[in-house]
């Protein structure tokens, strides 16, 4: 069974409303989604900054963003068919990081202060650590990244979808 576009997943969120009550809430703004021709299609839905708690439990992003300290992202995202090559990660995104000590000429090629949970839908993808060191990642993969330099490449004649989750440390 195909996945669909990270763009038609349905958001439903339970919590605590503004009331007191436990209920499901609706979200103000829809998913902040990102879009960078040929190299990444995706959305990420939510974000918690500045700690977890009953009260401060996140919200739609209204940027696509890394998780930063004590907070976390969870999002779909969607790397096209054959779009390795195609992303500078550092241009997409100021808060991350260049791939500190590794050597390597390529723009893809990022590290974060997070610990990283991705899971595979469909597709499939290249996870590429400096030094040529590469796996395949496949549906019903998972991976967990350790805030260590990497490069997402779809080298494959199918869109990858994936489930990340991020939770930032200090």
């Amino acid at each position: 069974m195909p996945f669909p576009a990270p763009d038609k997943f349905n958001l439903v969120v339970a919590a605590t409303n503004a009331d007191g009550e436990v209920d499901f809430l609706d979200p103000d703004s829809g998913p902040a989604t990102i879009e960078i021709p040929g190299a990444v299609n995706g959305a990420w839905y939510w974000k918690v900054a500045q700690g977890h708690s009953l009260n401060n439990f996140g919200d739609t992003a209204d940027t696509v963003d890394i998780a930063g300290p004590n907070g976390s992202t969870f999002g779909v995202m969607c790397f096209p068919a054959n779009s390795a090559g195609k992303l500078d990660v550092a241009a997409a995104n100021e808060n991350i990081k260049e791939a500190g000590g590794a050597s390597h000429d390529d723009p893809a090629m990022h590290a974060t202060d997070s610990i990283d949970y991705e899971i595979v839908l469909s597709g499939k993808v290249d996870i590429e650590l400096p030094g040529g060191k590469v796996r395949t990642l496949k549906p019903g993969d998972l991976l967990v990244m350790g805030g260590v330099p990497h490069a997402w490449k779809n080298h494959y004649d199918e869109d990858c979808v994936y489930i990340a989750i991020t939770i930032g440390f200090n």
